[in-house]
C-alpha cells in the first residue's frame, strides 16, 4: 500500500463526516403554500409562505406584494405579514403591543390581533400566532388583513387559505401547533 494511500485511508477513519444541511425549497402558487425548510442537524425550521392574492401601490405608482409567513424554529411559532419592496411601516403605539390588525376569514367578523412591528417595519410578526392560524384554519377560501400605516393607506393585504391545513401535523411534530 503506497504512503498516498494509506494517509487516505487513516484520515477517512479519522476525520468525521461533516455535516449536512439538509434545505427544501418549493415555490408557493395560486393554491399552495410555497416550503422553506432546513436541517442543519441541531435546528429543524420550517417556514411556509403564501403571496398576497392583491397589490397595494406605492407613491410613485410601482406595484407592493404583500407576504404571509408562518415559522417554527426552536419550537417558536411566529406569523409574519410584510411588503416589498416598500415596507408596510405599520403604525405603532410604542407599547410591549405595537397595535392591532383587524382580519377577517372568508366572510366572517372582523377580529382583532395584537402584533409587533419588525425592527426594519417591513411588516408586523403576531403577538399570538396560534391563535392567527387556528382562525385561518377554521376559513375556507381566504384571510385578510387590515394593517394601520404611518406612511401610506392603510395595508389591506388579502390571501387564499389553499393548502394551509396539510402542514398542520408537520408543524405540530415540530413542536408549533397551528391550532
Amino acid at each position: 500500500m503506497s504512503f498516498g494511500i494509506f494517509l487516505t485511508v487513516l484520515a477517512a477513519g479519522i476525520i468525521p463526516l461533516a455535516a449536512n444541511a439538509e434545505d427544501t425549497y418549493l415555490e408557493a402558487t395560486d393554491t399552495t403554500w410555497g416550503v422553506i425548510s432546513s436541517n442543519d442537524g441541531f435546528d429543524k425550521v420550517l417556514t411556509i409562505y403564501k403571496d398576497g392574492d392583491n397589490v397595494g401601490i406605492d407613491d410613485f405608482g410601482d406595484d407592493i406584494t404583500y407576504t404571509a409567513e408562518i415559522q417554527c424554529s426552536k419550537k417558536k411559532l411566529t406569523f409574519l405579514v410584510y411588503s416589498d419592496p416598500i415596507g408596510i411601516y405599520p403604525a405603532t403605539t410604542f407599547t410591549s403591543i405595537d397595535g392591532y390588525a383587524l382580519a377577517k376569514i372568508d366572510a366572517g367578523k372582523i377580529v382583532k390581533y395584537p402584533y409587533i412591528s419588525m425592527k426594519d417595519s417591513s411588516g408586523i410578526g403576531f403577538k399570538t400566532p396560534k391563535t392567527v392560524t387556528t382562525a385561518i384554519l377554521k376559513g375556507r377560501k381566504t384571510f385578510s388583513f387590515k394593517i394601520p400605516s404611518s406612511i401610506q393607506n392603510d395595508t389591506v393585504a388579502n390571501f387564499s387559505i389553499g393548502d394551509m391545513t396539510s402542514y398542520v401535523t408537520k408543524f405540530k411534530s415540530l413542536g408549533c401547533p397551528l391550532k
